[in-house]
């Protein structure tokens, strides 16, 4: 299956990239394409989105198709399903 990304403040400058394409295999959950996305994209993306100990940074919210969704709940992705990541934005 395939998955559109759009990242977001330190998430896009970690990853690199604000858009990207996924390439999955079938019905895979939310949790398992997020660790993907730590292999892929690097250390950097990876600590804005876990702790040290590999806990979700829940300040970081998640959306897909435009609802937004909760990493517990571990929804399933389906072909064509855009993933946003919105890391918190700070400063004055």
């Amino acid at each position: 299956m395939t998955i559109k990304l759009r990242f977001t403040a330190q998430i896009k400058d970690a990853a690199g990239v604000g858009i990207d394409i996924l390439e999955l295999p079938k019905n895979e959950n939310l949790q398992s394409i997020l660790k993907r996305l730590t292999e892929r994209y690097g250390e950097n993306f990876r600590r804005i989105l876990y702790d040290d100990k590999g806990i979700y940074n829940n300040s970081n919210l998640i959306v897909v198709n435009q609802v937004q969704v909760y990493y517990n709940e571990n929804d399933i992705l389906n072909d064509g399903d855009e993933l946003t990541l919105l890391s918190p934005v700070s400063g004055g």
